[in-house]
């Protein structure tokens, strides 16, 4: 069973992978039309709810998977173990599709961010286009505004996180095993009294038998898991969205949902070629000509 489910999850992110690569591909060709005068804003507007309706459809799918099995997204196997220390929940940070546009605008509109904070966005025109991408002075406050919901949200989801990992250590877990080492504990007094010698340690419950309390407490904790992570896939695809169809012009979006999935394939494909040669074997190097002289001659 756990094979089967494990099976799902990757055929799942395989196909998440593969919808990533022909979504770039539908929007760098969007891009290329409207640079070339070819594209209308419908036009580009349709290949951002196609990127958007595709990231939906993986966020339900994954929703099935996540409460059957939290724990296998948190950190996934079929990841590289870089690729996994750079995920927050199962996947991106939600606030990184913010930090991107920021990036892709330039150094421009880091100052008026600084300026808005100072409170002197009166020095702004709200029609005039700021950065690379033209960020307009309200786009910028709406922009820094979804900045501070998400990493508020990001916050809240990672102390539930913290909780739920100590509250599984701390009330089912513990008295269970203080439980179990008491009864061995006191099994290997009575072997004592009884001959069998201070060397003899009594399991509470027969190797490889399945504790049903263990085994609840274990459940409880992964389907804390999922929810966390069901959370945390609705906080990407709505922070997402909010960006991509309610603030940004459809060709800023375009330009920044392009630049979101190149980073995440760039990431995946560096950390499997890196993998790769590490997991090369090592070769031993080739003896130079005195060397083998030297063999051959001693």
């Amino acid at each position: 069973m756990q094979a089967m489910s494990s099976a799902r999850h990757v055929a799942c992110y395989q196909r998440w992978i593969a919808g990533q690569e022909a979504g770039l591909g539908d929007l760098e060709a969007a891009l290329a039309n409207a640079a070339a005068g070819h594209a209308t804003d419908a036009e580009l507007r349709a290949a951002v709810e196609r990127c958007i309706r595709g990231y939906a459809e993986y966020v339900t799918s994954r929703r099935t998977l996540a409460r059957e099995d939290g724990a296998a997204l948190l950190a996934p196997p079929w990841c590289t173990s870089f690729e996994n220390s750079v995920l927050w929940l199962g996947g991106c940070r939600p606030s990184l599709t913010i930090r991107l546009l920021y990036s892709l605008s330039g150094e421009g509109l880091e100052e008026h961010i600084e300026e808005f904070i100072s409170s002197a966005r009166g020095a702004l025109g709200d029609a005039r286009g700021m950065g690379l991408l033209g960020i307009t002075a309200r786009q910028l406050e709406l922009v820094n505004d979804l900045h501070r919901r998400t990493l508020r949200d990001e916050n809240a989801l990672s102390d539930r996180l913290a909780t739920l990992q100590e509250d599984i250590a701390d009330r089912p877990l513990l008295p269970i095993v203080r439980e179990r080492a008491m009864a061995a504990a006191a099994a290997l007094g009575s072997g004592a009294r009884d001959g069998l010698g201070a060397g003899c340690f009594v399991l509470a419950r027969p190797a490889g038998v399945v504790d049903p309390e263990v085994d609840a407490a274990i459940g409880s904790y992964k389907a804390g898991l999922g929810r966390l992570l069901e959370e945390a896939d609705e906080l990407r695809l709505s922070t997402a969205r909010t960006l991509a169809t309610e603030i940004l012009t459809p060709r800023q979006a375009v330009e920044t949902l392009v630049a979101a999935k190149q980073l995440h394939l760039a990431v995946r494909d560096w950390s499997h070629r890196r993998g790769h040669v590490l997991a090369q074997p090592a070769r031993p190097p080739l003896a130079s000509p005195a060397q083998s002289s030297d063999r051959a001659n001693p």
